[in-house]
């Protein structure tokens, strides 16, 4: 069985990968991760009337696409991972753009909802597992080991960056053509091009064994994880941050309007979570390079539980803006500090199966965190309680958090 504590590095593979080959390898993943998250998570959102109005669906049954998409990633994220475990990443990237343009193709050719459900679930979602997060995190923690978190920070952005690139580029096509052929359009252009240049800027990745725990079979890697009780601490760790946060930015702008704030103060709220979100995921994933990430986790949650406080105590506008431009680093750094402590827990090797299957074991935890917030409102009037409920949820991360081993059993 695969030691408890194996903090390996891929050394066969990061010492004949090239500096310079490194960042432009990063580059495409960057891209690749802007352009599926962005085209989901963010493009979804413009997506979202036309799609009513060609279909005839009421909105509310057409978000139940996006959940489709969202659970499909889940589901597949563990596949996505585990293969990433054994295979080189140019296969995984390469399947991924392929099936990225195939879902959406797919979906925009269908005229019927079950079609599009279908291709969205079998053929998007995995598309984009592939060239999403956790394919970013697992193969620049083999690339990089000096500037791993800074690396992976960077790599992080690109999912904010989809919602700054992606949706204006969505919205002119949608307004010139027509949403089917701006998906297509959208599509096959971009996965031409990651499938394209995956060949020439990925490394090769082959990986010859370096130790003991290296020449572990992948399976037994896996499963060895799966087991460890630290596996479902860390899960539910970052878990609960996510789904916090992922349900505070679903109603922050209700909550001003609700406050008697404009849209546009509203509006301005998210836009300094999401730009602030950017300098945490750089800054704490740079910083996670020479302090422990298990003490930088406490730090994020330490400053989620003061945004929370104060959206309770509902200060006057300038406060509330100053608590969320303080607090807003912590949303973004998570994403760093998950796959930095994964990889010092478990290695670098065994990174990808485990950030997999957490992403699936995560999502409950997100459908849940939305359907408190929303079901607190119905119910009071106020999102005041489903706050109060995320105080205690970011508590016990932070206390799952604690006993959590570092590399070499420390």
């Amino acid at each position: 069985m695969l030691p408890a504590e194996s903090s390996v590095e891929p050394m066969a593979v990061t010492e004949s990968v090239r500096e310079a080959q490194r960042w432009q390898a990063l580059g495409l993943l960057f891209f690749a991760q802007m352009v599926a998250i962005g085209s989901i998570s963010y493009g979804f959102a413009v997506l979202l009337k036309p799609l009513s109005l060609d279909f005839g669906l009421p909105r509310a049954t057409v978000n139940l696409g996006l959940m489709t998409l969202l659970i499909g990633m889940a589901v597949f994220g563990p596949l996505v991972g585990r293969t990433l475990d054994r295979v080189s990443g140019r296969l995984v990237v390469s399947c991924g753009a392929l099936l990225f343009a195939a879902g959406w193709v797919t979906i925009a050719a269908s005229n019927q909802v079950m079609t599009a459900l279908l291709a969205a679930f079998f053929l998007l979602a995995p598309g984009a597992a592939a060239l999403g997060p956790i394919t970013a995190s697992t193969l620049v923690s083999r690339w990089f080991t000096r500037k791993r978190g800074l690396a992976i920070g960077i790599a992080s952005v690109a999912m904010s960056t989809g919602g700054v690139v992606v949706v204006p580029i969505l919205a002119i096509l949608i307004d010139a053509a027509g949403w089917r052929y701006a998906m297509t359009s959208f599509a096959v252009t971009t996965s031409a091009v990651i499938f394209g240049l995956v060949w020439i800027l990925l490394p090769a990745d082959v990986r010859t064994p370096t130790s003991e725990a290296d020449a572990v079979p992948a399976s037994r890697r896996f499963s060895s994880v799966l087991v460890q009780k630290d596996f479902w601490l860390i899960a539910f760790a970052i878990g609960a941050v996510m789904a916090t946060n992922g349900a505070l930015l679903s109603c922050l702008i209700a909550y001003a309007t609700d406050r008697g704030f404009s849209l546009a103060q509203g509006t301005a709220l998210v836009s300094a979570i999401s730009g602030t979100a950017v300098a945490g995921k750089l800054g704490l994933g740079a910083l996670a390079d020479r302090i422990d990430p298990r003490w930088l986790f406490l730090a994020v949650v330490a400053l989620n539980i003061c945004l929370f406080a104060a959206l309770i105590a509902m200060p006057a506008y300038p406060f509330l803006l100053a608590a969320v431009i303080f607090s807003g680093p912590a949303v973004g750094g998570v994403m760093p500090l998950w796959a930095m402590i994964v990889g010092r827990r478990f290695g670098v090797l065994a990174l990808g199966g485990a950030m997999g299957l957490m992403s699936a074991v995560m999502l409950p935890l997100n459908l849940l965190g939305l359907h408190i917030v929303g079901s607190a409102f119905d119910a009071t009037g106020s999102y005041t309680p489903a706050f109060e409920q995320f105080l205690l949820v970011l508590a016990f991360a932070a206390a799952a958090i604690l006993p959590v081993r570092a590399a070499n059993g420390k």
